[in-house]
């Protein structure tokens, strides 16, 4: 049974407050919230994820996924990533996956994954599953110049509360049946459907920019590129960055 969602006026943040809580014994997906408003919220790696208040999904849930070593933690983010874009793909067209887990709409960023996994031996015993999805909000703060939200795309207001709750089902139902076996599979699809996929783009990394195209994910998640050159490239998170 899919427990449901609980709404907050207003959190810190949707994954501290899961934090803190001790959750009763649960297997699959468990305790789900989501929020009208975050005063610290977050994204990955210590940035900071801003969003206009009652304008978008906030939303956070405890998961504990089946048997997957720590070292295919990456597993989990590349399934909620591809979870999102066929969620959003429903609406709009032109989604994709911006390495690692960022969800793009052609060169605009729609939506923010944070993961936090805890580990028990060579195993993840637990994930909050963070996620920040921009739904109804229209204007964006300076510092985001490319942010965008579902409304700016398809011009219709939508019930934050109906998405979410179709979000957090979509997600519960697919996070139930993932393992290891899943693995090839999700892989591929994960690089079928990222940013920037085919061709040679602009990257810059602490040496300079070159051009490269995606020639495929390690196993740790880090970013394999292909230079003009020939050259293997392989890159953890802000470790390479994508140029215009």
């Amino acid at each position: 049974m899919i427990e449901p969602v609980e709404f907050l006026d207003c959190t810190t943040s949707t994954n501290q407050y899961l934090t803190n809580l001790t959750p009763k014994a649960f297997s699959g997906c468990g305790k789900a919230v989501a929020a009208l408003n975050q005063t610290e919220g977050r994204g990955q790696r210590g940035n900071t994820w801003l969003s206009e208040p009652g304008r978008n999904i906030l939303y956070s849930l405890l998961y504990k996924p089946n048997d997957i070593p720590a070292r295919n933690q990456f597993l989990i983010s590349q399934t909620v990533s591809l979870i999102l874009k066929s969620f959003l793909s429903e609406y709009t067209k032109d989604i994709t996956i911006k390495w690692p887990n960022d969800i793009y709409w052609k060169n605009k960023k729609i939506a923010g994954i944070l993961i936090e996994n805890q580990v028990s031996g060579s195993l993840i015993s637990q994930s909050i599953i963070g996620i920040g999805l921009n739904v109804n909000q229209l204007d964006f703060p300076a510092e985001i110049p490319d942010a965008i939200s579902l409304s700016n795309i398809t011009g219709t207001i939508f019930d934050l509360h109906v998405l979410t709750n179709k979000l957090h089902h979509t997600l519960c139902v697919v996070l139930s049946e993932l393992n290891m076996e899943k693995l090839e599979d999700t892989q591929r699809f994960y690089i079928n459907n990222l940013y920037r996929r085919d061709g040679f783009h602009q990257y810059a990394d602490k040496d300079g920019t070159f051009k490269a195209r995606v020639c495929g994910i390690g196993p740790q998640g880090n970013l394999m590129l292909e230079s003009e050159d020939n050259r293997l490239r392989s890159y953890h998170f802000k470790e390479v960055r994508f140029c215009e």
